[in-house]
């Protein structure tokens, strides 16, 4: 499966217009495919009776979404979502709209976008915000199928409505009605067991060669993660995929269900750690390091664990001290503190060219700065300074935001609003009596 975030296409075409405004002509913003929702994302999901904690996958269908292309037109385009209504409007997360030439050309829903606001164009110019996701409405039809690709599902997305497009960097949040198109932190977060994770490996490995230069083979762990099953897992690749192949490539689900059920078999099965025993916590503790460290240092660590046979002897000069076997030497100690220092010394020299070379691009925007300890402090003084807002704004992002308003200051002067009225052609047309006024009482 593919994340239904969309990255911004690189190849798209970009212009930033005369008052700096960036407008792309065409960018995929939805995509006909099976994903994974939570039950509790699901619209009307008590009546449905859907299990609130259980993975539903959910056809966005061609046609639906053909359907649906133009009420994708004229919408806003907010910086995180939040539903967007006009009784209930958000407008101070509103940073641009997209445009009126929706159109669904079989498999992705595109448009054009128009961003207005300094902190989003920075952030997608940086790839700090670089995916878009769609927030719609649809109606759940939870009746079972296979897509045309072979991809199994649980239900079909119809009657879909647009709302929203938003910038995003990581899951989905949103309301009952509403389904944002990225992924929700228990995807984002799925780890994979030991089969899970030989698959993985297979499907990249088989991947990787077979697609275009400009594509990379992302999202593989939510993939084996949600269909599990290799059959299933091939499928969902040649549906995510098809389009991102190299020329003359092309995805064979048997042949690649075939690689990973040879790796799923040659991976042994998931150990069971042995019961931690809360009576004998200490033999628990050495079975769990068994067979991970060596046997001298399983030893020393018994030695230290285990109390001692008499805690308070009758005449310690007969139980002198024993020199600890485990005591750091003199030159070790040298040899690490020379270490440190050198690694110290390395990072602090990195520190002062960055805050040097932060200083020398903000000076065309504000002058010259106090001295300062970070470069990031540098950047994010430079864009207060200027007015710019960076609440929300990760840090990552503040060079690019200096670097773009520096160039909007050199090359795009504010155009005047036309008024209505004929502009004064002299200071005597603005001030006609002026030359009668004396001077004096």
């Amino acid at each position: 499966m593919t994340t239904e975030r969309l990255a911004f296409d690189r190849g798209s075409v970009r212009q930033i217009d005369k008052v700096g405004r960036l407008q792309v002509e065409r960018s995929n913003i939805s995509k006909a495919n099976v994903c994974g929702y939570y039950g509790r994302e699901i619209p009307n999901s008590e009546a449905l009776g859907l299990e609130p904690d259980r993975l539903y996958m959910l056809y966005r269908d061609p046609d639906e979404l053909r359907k649906a292309a133009k009420t994708f037109n004229n919408i806003p385009i907010l910086c995180r979502h939040k539903p967007d209504y006009p009784g209930a409007p958000a407008r101070e997360l509103r940073v641009g709209t997209t445009h009126a030439n929706s159109d669904f050309d079989g498999t992705y829903l595109t448009n054009g976008l128009s961003i207005w606001d300094n902190s989003a164009i920075a952030g997608i110019e940086t790839d700090e915000q670089r995916e878009l996701s769609s927030s719609y409405a649809y109606v759940a039809d939870m009746t079972p199928g296979v897509t045309p690709d072979g991809v199994k599902f649980d239900g079909v997305m119809r009657d879909i409505v647009g709302n929203h497009v938003a910038l995003v960097g990581d899951g989905r949040a949103g309301s009952d009605v509403l389904v944002f198109d990225c992924l929700p932190k228990e995807l984002q977060n799925m780890k994979l067991n030991r089969k899970g994770v030989a698959m993985r490996a297979a499907l990249g490995a088989y991947l990787k060669p077979r697609l275009a230069q400009d594509a990379s083979p992302k999202d593989l762990t939510q993939l084996v993660g949600q269909h599990k099953r290799p059959n299933a897992i091939a499928n969902a690749v040649k549906s995510a995929f098809s389009g991102r192949l190299a020329q003359d490539m092309e995805i064979e689900p048997a042949e690649l269900a075939e690689l990973m059920e040879a790796a799923e078999e040659v991976v042994e099965p998931e150990e069971n750690g042995p019961a931690f025993d809360t009576e004998n916590p200490l033999e628990s503790i050495l079975a769990l390091l068994s067979d991970k460290v060596p046997e001298e240092v399983l030893e020393k660590i018994k030695a230290v664990l285990m109390p001692a046979a008499d805690d308070t002897p009758d005449d310690p000069a007969k139980d002198p001290v024993k020199p600890n076997p485990d005591t750091v030497s003199k030159p070790a100690m040298d040899a690490a503190i020379r270490l440190a220092a050198d690694n110290a010394t390395k990072a602090a020299a990195k520190n002062f060219q960055a805050v040097r070379t932060a200083e020398s691009e903000v000076r065309p925007l504000i002058g010259d700065v106090v001295a300062m300890d970070s470069a990031e402090e540098v950047y994010r003084t430079a864009l207060e300074q200027a007015g710019i807002d960076i609440t929300d704004v990760h840090p990552s992002a503040f060079r690019g935001m200096v670097k773009y308003a520096v160039e909007q200051k050199r090359a795009v002067k504010a155009p005047k609003l036309a008024h209505d009225s004929a502009a004064a052609s002299s200071f005597a047309a603005d001030f006609p009596t002026a030359g009668k006024l004396k001077r004096g009482y």
